[in-house]
């Protein structure tokens, strides 16, 4: 399979790119350089598609190779390529969450983590809990330990937003670092124990969100 990339300039793009790092640096505890991520736009679904080895939804609008490089769908194409509406401020915070991803990676020495916890961590350090409605309750994203889906998106970064307020993010930063030796879904809640002193459930969280 072929492909033709050029680089390109964007000022929005670049400021974006440029204040994600530092904040999320700033976030993640990583001050030592890092090889600089690669913001790669993608013009339309049938690159996705390609790119991906699969056909994907229209919600699909950006992913990371979990090393060095982000693929975010061009904004010129937001209406015809997705079902998401462009605004600058959605577009940013899109951004920022695919570079969170990075970081995550970084931290956890790539190790296994849940979902509901990568996603939850992207989108609460991307600022896009202000973009989303407020659940009165949470009561699915712990369903998705390896697997994605609506509810994991509208309810884990509301989770992680709680942990934090609750327990300060250092607590999280050490449970992201203790990803490294996890190798299963036991594992992974008993290191949450090991961390938070008690075990994860819906109850617990829902009396600190």
């Amino acid at each position: 399979m072929l492909y033709h990339i050029q680089q390109i300039k964007d000022m929005f793009i670049e400021r974006v790119y440029k204040k994600a790092l530092k904040d999320l640096g700033d976030f993640y505890g990583i001050k030592r350089s890092i090889d600089p991520p690669r913001v790669i736009i993608v013009d339309d679904r049938k690159t996705i598609d390609l790119l991906k080895g699969k056909k994907t939804g229209r919600w699909l609008v950006g992913w990371t190779d979990g090393r060095r490089s982000v693929y975010i769908l061009n904004r010129a194409n937001f209406k015809k390529e997705s079902d998401h509406t462009y605004s600058k401020e959605y577009y940013a915070c899109l951004i920022k969450h695919e570079l969170s991803h990075l970081f995550f990676s970084i931290l956890s020495g790539r190790g296994v983590s849940a979902r509901w916890l990568q996603e939850g961590v992207a989108i609460y350090t991307a600022g896009q809990l202000k973009l989303k409605k407020r659940p009165e309750k949470l009561i699915s994203f712990l369903n998705y330990y390896d697997t994605d889906g609506d509810a994991l998106y509208s309810e884990a970064g509301f989770a992680i937003e709680a942990l934090v307020k609750k327990y300060g993010k250092e607590k999280l930063l050490e449970f992201i670092r203790g990803s490294k030796i996890v190798k299963s879904q036991k594992q992974f809640n008993a290191a949450f124990k090991k961390i938070y002193g008690f075990s994860l459930s819906y109850a617990v969280i829902n009396k600190i969100f």
